[in-house]
């Protein structure tokens, strides 16, 4: 990774650092965005949280289809002896597209433009993700070609946290699963993340995995020390 400027020389504008959490559902990302919030606010620095799927348009969408909320086949047959074909999962190369094209706009309209403000930008989510669940029914080379505006992040943290453990997790917190939160599902792209951390590639960057199966409190002091040591504090 190329050294970034000095903010100290006279004349020079730093760009922020783009850092990512990933992890699987469960996993604690929300979380610990959280605690970055707070770090940041009480060093007094300037940083923009955010996430993947976005608030933009087509992340409504992608949230929408997690959720099994898009529901399609709703017309009427001319010839009411034609058979109605039956509802079909939602398209896995499709979704792809949609995270990509959600993407694009996410890093065109939110990401870049605070980076180049000297904001660091901290996103829940990115890229390994599409990478880890898309990747499971998709080309990883096609993947990365369709994100070809997806901007390298500077460092990537990811939040190991064993299945079993990220499914009781869930059950506690939440009331209803999304397309992929099943035990199988998560085991599968778990082993995923680390082909993905393991293998060589420009667009994923520098990756550090944290033990995030502890209590909260000793995760985040992890994420603290990582950061604090990346940005050389």
């Amino acid at each position: 990774m190329a050294d970034l400027p000095n903010p100290s020389d006279p004349g020079t504008s730093r760009r922020g650092r783009f850092i990512v959490l990933e992890g699987i559902d469960g996993a604690g990302t929300t979380t610990q965005l959280g605690v970055l919030r707070d770090h940041y606010r009480r060093a007094g620095r300037k940083a923009f949280f955010t996430h993947e799927p976005s608030d933009g348009p087509v992340g409504m969408l992608i949230r929408l289809a997690l959720q099994k909320r898009l529901v399609g086949a709703n017309f009427d047959l001319h010839d009411p002896d034609d058979p109605r074909p039956a509802a079909a999962d939602f398209d896995a190369q499709a979704l792809a597209l949609l995270f990509a094209a959600d993407r694009a706009d996410h890093v065109a309209t939110q990401v870049l433009p605070n980076l180049e403000a000297g904001r660091d930008v901290v996103c829940d989510r990115y890229l390994l993700s599409t990478l880890a669940y898309q990747g499971q029914h998709a080309d990883l080379e096609w993947l990365i070609e369709i994100n070809h505006p997806a901007i390298v992040p500077d460092l990537t943290i990811f939040l190991d946290v064993p299945p079993a453990e990220a499914e009781e997790r869930m059950r506690g917190s939440r009331w209803k699963k999304e397309i992929f939160e099943t035990p199988e599902q998560q085991r599968r792209v778990r082993s995923r993340y680390f082909e993905l951390i393991g293998r060589e590639f420009p667009q994923r960057g520098r990756v550090e995995v944290i033990d995030a199966s502890r209590p909260a409190a000793e995760v985040s002091a992890d994420l603290l020390a990582l950061l604090r040591r990346f940005a050389g504090e």
